[in-house]
């Protein structure tokens, strides 16, 4: 059937297609991602990336609503290429490892997400790191004006089980301890915690939420023990 139309064409009919229900699907669409990925026609690939950016937009705002609309936009772009990449590894023909475009569209939003993933922990190392340049300056300061006494009570390990005793005495909550289990432990980003456990966070800013107010009372109760 699609073998006489020119890319023109699909493009057309893809657009008209987008507009219907899935159901009333004739596979435009789908032939559209075909010729861009295995026959590696430009035209197709530009017309995907026109009809698909706005959607691709969407998941990355879904993903990271705290992130502003301008940064994601960015962050999204590396979304197409690296859903190419990954698919034009393989000379298996689309048709055997997807059944529709809906499938296909399901593999692009994976991509998105873990482009975002990605740029999320590459924004958490450099947070990390600077906090940990930040108390180190904090900690030479201290130790240049207070000698000894400062320097050993700002010891990290000291500091590591005054937070633990605090953590095991004061967060009972499960839906706490999970949030603490999984960022500290495992390494996981709130949109990450969000994803894989959605019965317990509908989203990514519920996980920082949960995360916000168990760091004040840790601080506050820190603190007060002086």
């Amino acid at each position: 059937m699609f073998e006489e139309l020119s890319t023109d064409a699909i493009i057309q009919g893809c657009q008209a297609e987008a507009a219907q229900p899935r159901a009333e699907e004739s596979g435009y669409c789908f032939e559209l991602f075909r010729r861009a990925l295995e026959e590696g026609e430009t035209t197709a690939w530009l017309a995907i990336d026109q009809q698909y950016r706005q959607l691709i937009l969407h998941w990355g705002q879904d993903c990271a609503p705290d992130l502003p609309r301008q940064e994601v936009e960015q962050v999204v772009t590396a979304a197409l290429p690296k859903f190419w990449q990954s698919l034009t590894r393989s000379a298996e023909p689309l048709t055997r490892r997807f059944v529709h475009v809906g499938a296909i569209l399901k593999y692009l939003k994976q991509c998105t997400v873990s482009v975002l993933l990605d740029y999320r922990r590459q924004l958490e190392r450099r947070e990390r790191l600077r906090q940990r340049l930040e108390l180190e300056e904090y900690a030479a300061t201290v130790q240049d004006s207070t000698e000894e006494a400062l320097t050993e009570r700002l010891a990290q390990e000291q500091l590591l089980q005054r937070v633990r005793a605090w953590i095991q005495a004061n967060v009972t909550d499960t839906q706490e301890r999970l949030v603490l289990s999984l960022s500290y432990q495992f390494g996981l980003s709130p949109c990450e915690i969000a994803e894989r456990y959605p019965q317990e966070f509908p989203d990514a800013q519920t996980v920082r939420r949960v995360k916000e107010r168990i760091l004040k009372r840790a601080r506050r109760a820190l603190r007060e023990e002086g």
